[in-house]
C-alpha cells in the first residue's frame, strides 16, 4: 500500500489524467464548432460580399457619370463664352475618357480589394486551425506530462524507501504472529 509522497504522486497523477481528459473534452467541444467554420474560411474566402461589390461598383460609376457630366457642361459652357463650337470637343472627349478610366480603375479595385480580403480570410482560417490544433493537443500533452512527472515522483519514492516496501510489512507479519501467540492482544 503506497505511503506519504508515493500515496501523494498517484493521486496527483490521478488529478492530473482527470485534468487531461477534461481539457481533451473542451477543446472537442470548442474544435467541433469552430473547425467546420475556419476550414471553410480556409478553403473557400468570399472576399468581398456581393451587395458590397455592388455598392462598390454602383459609387464608381455614379462618380464616372457625374465626371462625365461635368466635362460636357464645362466644355459646353466653354464653346458658349468662347464662341468656338469646335474648341470643346477635345477638352469634353478628355473628360469622358478620364472619367471612364477612372470608372474602369474602380471596377479592377474592387476585384483587388475582394481578393485581398479573399486571402487575408484564407490566411486567417489557416492560422485559427493551427492555433486550433496546437492548443487541443498541446494542453492535453501538457497535463498528461504531469501525470508522467506525478508517476516518476511514486515510482521514486517506492525505491528510496525500502522500509516501507519490504520491512514494514514484515515486522507488521511479526506483530500479528506474536500477539495470536500472546491470546490476540493487538
Amino acid at each position: 500500500m503506497p505511503k506519504g509522497v508515493e500515496k501523494d504522486a498517484l493521486s496527483n497523477s490521478g488529478t492530473a489524467n482527470n485534468l487531461s481528459n477534461s481539457l481533451t473534452a473542451n477543446a472537442a467541444n470548442i474544435y467541433g464548432g469552430l473547425e467546420p467554420t475556419l476550414q471553410a474560411e480556409a478553403t473557400h474566402p468570399q472576399g468581398l460580399l456581393p451587395t458590397q461589390k455592388a455598392m462598390m461598383n454602383t459609387a464608381a460609376q455614379q462618380s464616372a457619370g457625374g465626371s462625365t457630366s461635368g466635362a460636357i457642361g464645362s466644355g459646353r459652357l466653354y464653346a458658349a463664352r468662347t464662341r468656338n463650337a469646335g474648341g470643346a470637343k477635345a477638352a469634353i472627349g478628355q473628360g469622358v475618357r478620364q472619367a471612364g478610366q477612372n470608372l474602369s480603375n474602380a471596377a479592377v479595385g474592387t476585384e483587388l480589394a475582394s481578393a485581398k480580403l479573399a486571402n487575408e480570410q484564407q490566411q486567417s482560417g489557416l492560422h485559427g486551425l493551427q492555433s486550433l490544433y496546437g492548443t487541443e493537443l498541446g494542453e492535453g500533452e501538457n497535463a498528461l506530462g504531469i501525470s508522467n512527472q506525478a508517476l516518476g515522483i511514486s515510482n521514486q519514492a517506492a525505491q528510496q524507501n525500502p522500509w516501507d516496501k519490504y520491512v514494514l510489512p514484515a515486522s507488521l507479519d511479526v506483530v500479528k504472529a506474536a500477539a495470536a501467540a500472546a491470546g490476540g492482544m493487538v
